[in-house]
């Protein structure tokens, strides 16, 4: 499924109405933002997510309080 959007002059995005329909996106849902290559892949972040990054974070030695942990999520 392929629709356009346009980057506003403040940097945002619309995500079309069909795409956030076909994915069950709603008003204030967290999304996961990366670049592959000169791809930009946008899609619901998930706790699966979180939970990997607390794992890399752990094996730098790097300590989150529980918030950053799971900031971006719904409280």
């Amino acid at each position: 499924m392929l629709d356009t959007t346009r980057i506003s002059s403040k940097g945002q995005v619309v995500i079309p109405k069909r795409l956030r329909q076909a994915l069950g996106l709603r008003p204030g849902d967290p999304l996961l933002v990366a670049l592959q290559g000169d791809k930009l892949i946008i899609r619901k972040l998930t706790l699966e997510d979180l939970v990997r990054e607390s794992m890399e974070n752990y094996r730098k030695g790097k300590t989150l309080s529980h918030k950053e942990t799971f900031r971006g999520l719904p409280e």
